[in-house]
C-alpha cells in the first residue's frame, strides 16, 4: 500500500517557528512529526510513501533521506515549484502514487492511533471513491455532517445540508483513503483544494464515505496546540503513549515534573522543573532557572535565572539570563527580514510570539 504525506505547506498557523523550520520537521517529544507519521504508516502496512515538497524542503529531506530511518523501505519526493494545495499536490504526485490500489493520504501535523487496516476495510466494502476519518467535532474546526449510512453530506456547510437531518457534527482529521480514480477528478492546472474541488462534489453524489475514530487524535497546527499536544502526551500512561508516539525521548521524573529527556540534554542541579516538560537533545537549562509546562527544543540553551511557564523555546535559541516567559513561543530570527505575524516582537536576535490569548485548532 502506498501513502502520501502532505508536507509542502508553509505552516502559516505555526508562524513564526515555520520561518526557519518546516512544520513536518517540528519535534514532538524528540522526534519530528514526519518521522512519527511515517513510522505509524509503516506499522500499518504502508511500504512506500510520497512527500510533496515546497517550503524549506531541505529541512525535510535532511531528516528523512530515503526513508529507512523512518521505518519505510522507500520514500519518494514530489517537488512543487509553486504551492499546489491539498488536491493539486496529490495530482502532481499522481505518477508516483498509482499502480497499487487505494492510497492513504495524510496531513503531516497530527499524531493519532487510527487503525488504518480498519479504515481500508471499510473503504473497500463501500462504493465510495474516498473515505475520510472523522472524530467528534471540536470548537474552531470545520463541521462535517453525514447521514445514517456514514456517507458525508456536507463539509463546512457545502453542499447545503438538511438542518432537520444534520445530526451529530464531526471534524475531518486529515487522514483519508482515496481510490486512484480520485486523482483524475482533481483539476489539472494550478492549485486546488481537496475539500472544495473534490470532496464536496463527491458528497453531493453520495460517493464520499466516512470512518469514525474513537481513539487519540491531536493536531499540532499552532504554537498553542503544539504545546498542549506535547504536554498532553506526557499525561498518558506509557503503553498508551507508545501506541500514539511510536518513537520518542525517554520519559522520567525531573523533580516534580514528568519529562521527556533527549540524549545529550542537561541541566544544573539548582534548576527546578514542574508540571510536564520536554527537553530536546543537547539542550541545557542553567542554574536557578524554573521550567513549568514547557517545551525546550533540541540545542536550545536556557540561561541562568530564567522562568518559563507554558512556553516553547525553539531549536537553537539561547535565552539570556533572567528571561521571563509565559504563554510564548521563542524562536530564532529569520535569515532575511520578514513581516512578522501578529503578537510577535523582535528581541535580541529572537522572535517572541505571544499565544496566551490566541485559540488553538
Amino acid at each position: 500500500m502506498k501513502a502520501m504525506l502532505l508536507t509542502a505547506g508553509v505552516g502559516r498557523r505555526m508562524l513564526p517557528l515555520t520561518l526557519t523550520l518546516p512544520k513536518p520537521a517540528v519535534p514532538v517529544l524528540g522526534r519530528s512529526l514526519a518521522v512519527q507519521n511515517l513510522r505509524w504508516l509503516g506499522a500499518a502496512g504502508v511500504t512506500e510513501a510520497v512527500l510533496n515538497l515546497h517550503h524549506l524542503p531541505q529541512g525535510i529531506t535532511r531528516i528523512l533521506g530515503s526513508g529507512r530511518n523512518a521505518g519505510l523501505p522507500l520514500v519518494q519526493y514530489s517537488h512543487e515549484q509553486v504551492l499546489l494545495g491539498t488536491a493539486g499536490g496529490i495530482r502532481h504526485a499522481g505518477p508516483l502514487l498509482i499502480g497499487d490500489g487505494p492510497v492513504v493520504v495524510c496531513n503531516s501535523d497530527f499524531l493519532a492511533d487510527i487503525d488504518l487496516a480498519a479504515v481500508l476495510e471499510a473503504h473497500l466494502a463501500s462504493d465510495c471513491l474516498a473515505t475520510l476519518v472523522l472524530v467528534p467535532w471540536r470548537p474552531t474546526y470545520t463541521v462535517v455532517l453525514r447521514d445514517e449510512d456514514g456517507r458525508i453530506t456536507a463539509l463546512g456547510g457545502a453542499p447545503p445540508a438538511d438542518a432537520e437531518r444534520a445530526g451529530a457534527r464531526w471534524l475531518f482529521t486529515g487522514c483519508h483513503i482515496i481510490d486512484e480514480t480520485v486523482i483524475d477528478l482533481i483539476p489539472e492546472d494550478g492549485p486546488s483544494c481537496i475539500v472544495r474541488d473534490v470532496y464536496r462534489p463527491l458528497a453531493a453524489q453520495g460517493r464520499l464515505g466516512s470512518f469514525t475514530h474513537t481513539g487519540f487524535w491531536w493536531e499540532f497546527g499552532s504554537p498553542e496546540s503544539y504545546l498542549d499536544g506535547c504536554l498532553g502526551l506526557l499525561d498518558h500512561p506509557p503503553d498508551e503513549l507508545n501506541r500514539i508516539s511510536t518513537d520518542h525521548d525517554p520519559i522520567r521524573k525531573l523533580g516534580s515534573a514528568t519529562a521527556a529527556v533527549g540524549p545529550g540534554s542537561g541541566f544544573d542541579p539548582s534548576a527546578e522543573f514542574a508540571g510536564r516538560v520536554a527537553l530536546g537533545y543537547s539542550s541545557y537549562v542553567s542554574e536557578n532557572s524554573r521550567i513549568e509546562d514547557a517545551v525546550i527544543m533540541p540545542e536550545a540553551w536556557v540561561g541562568p535565572g530564567c522562568s518559563l511557564k507554558r512556553s516553547v523555546v525553539a531549536q537553537g535559541v539561547e535565552l539570556p539570563a533572567g528571561f521571563r516567559s509565559e504563554g510564548q513561543l521563542i524562536c530564532l530570527e529569520a535569515a532575511t527580514p520578514v513581516e512578522l505575524p501578529p503578537a510577535t516582537r523582535r528581541q535580541g536576535g529572537m522572535l517572541v510570539h505571544s499565544f496566551a490569548t490566541h485559540g488553538c485548532g
